[in-house]
């Protein structure tokens, strides 16, 4: 007999996933990892640590991008060996290294000379680029790999004008992106499904930065347009679970509808559409993982791929767990102000 109810209750389980019933600790995995992200930015500010809470970039922290052009990159180890080295000789400690083309090398650093900053002191750091890159120029004629060919060595500082502008920018950005979900769902449903879609998407953003910080992803443009990626995608599987809601609670569209069963329907319709939004989840991550293992060696592609795997993940669990439980649970929330109401008229 216990053996018959062990395997009733696992039968049930796999009909229906009971995400509404434990809806209250879903949340506590966003938490963890944000205040995982606290602790760990804290520790990481420590001076003997990295000195800094999380891994800003020059586009947010203001610095220097140094496009040396006419190269030959079949020499790339040689020159890159070479323009560190001056760059050192100046007191500059580079942040990131890629090529452009098929001549060019980009160099990224901060405004921080011998570690002081020199980020409002503009006139001075400009001296110390075209300084440097003066030398960059001479050096790369000299070396003899280069006769008879024209190199350029091109500084471009991205001040606190700059800097502001671009934070912004982003930040309008993923917000209107925000904006226009939470629009288009609560037109395509109600607006408790807009309301969950704007949380779940707020908690995903969340979770994305804890995990940039915890991982030490650089923080530069190129996660504003994995955000925006990440924003765009994770509406995907809550959509489709919130369009088989909505075809469950048909029965009720012109009823009573404090006598559905919320808990019922949700969980009924995320067990329906578990297997899909985990054979697209997957199928999407693949992609985006070999984009990152392919981009080890090149920055731009591992900053905006590592971010969108943190993002399609962050995406999967709130669509399936939370963007249910927040919309149940202002119905659940509605209804009872209605059944209150309905006993209030009949005193």
């Amino acid at each position: 007999m216990n053996a018959q109810n062990v395997l009733g209750k696992i039968k049930l389980s796999l009909n229906r996933l009971p995400i509404y019933k434990y809806r209250y600790y879903w949340f506590l995995v966003p938490a963890v990892i944000l205040f995982l992200a606290l602790t760990l930015g804290a520790i990481y500010s420590s001076p003997g640590v990295f000195g800094n809470f999380a891994n800003v970039g020059i586009d947010f922290e203001g610095g220097t991008v140094m496009t040396v052009s006419g190269l030959n990159l079949d020499n790339y180890d040689d020159d890159r060996a070479l323009i560190g080295e001056i760059l050192s000789e100046n007191g500059i400690a580079v942040s990131s290294w890629q090529t452009s083309g098929n001549n060019s090398i980009v160099v990224r650093y901060a405004n921080f000379i011998n570690n002081e900053d020199f980020n409002d002191r503009a006139d001075e750091m400009g001296a110390v680029n075209n300084s440097a890159a003066l030398a960059i120029e001479e050096r790369l004629q000299a070396s003899g790999r280069y006769d008879n060919v024209n190199i350029e060595a091109n500084p471009e500082m991205i001040n606190g004008t700059a800097r502001q502008d671009t934070i912004n920018s982003s930040l309008i950005a993923v917000a209107v992106a925000m904006a226009l979900m939470l629009i288009y769902t609560a037109i395509r449903f109600d607006l408790f499904s807009g309301i969950a879609a704007l949380c779940t998407q707020f908690i995903d953003v969340i979770v994305t930065l804890s995990l940039v910080i915890i991982f030490r992803v650089s923080i530069n443009a190129s996660l504003i347009a994995a955000l925006i990626t990440v924003v765009a995608y994770s509406i995907n599987n809550t959509i489709v679970i919130f369009d088989r809601v909505r075809e469950n609670m048909a029965p009720f569209k012109h009823k009573d509808k404090t006598k559905a069963d919320i808990p019922f329907i949700l969980e009924t319709s995320v067990t329906q559409c578990l297997r899909r939004a985990l054979f697209t989840t997957t199928t999407t991550l693949i992609t985006i993982v070999i984009l990152a293992f392919f981009g080890i060696n090149i920055p731009s592609l591992s900053e905006f791929a590592l971010p969108i795997i943190f993002g399609i993940l962050s995406g999967l669990f709130s669509s399936i767990f939370l963007a249910p439980s927040i919309w149940g649970m202002l119905m659940d929330l509605k209804n009872k102000k209605t059944v209150q109401k309905a006993k209030a008229k009949r005193r």
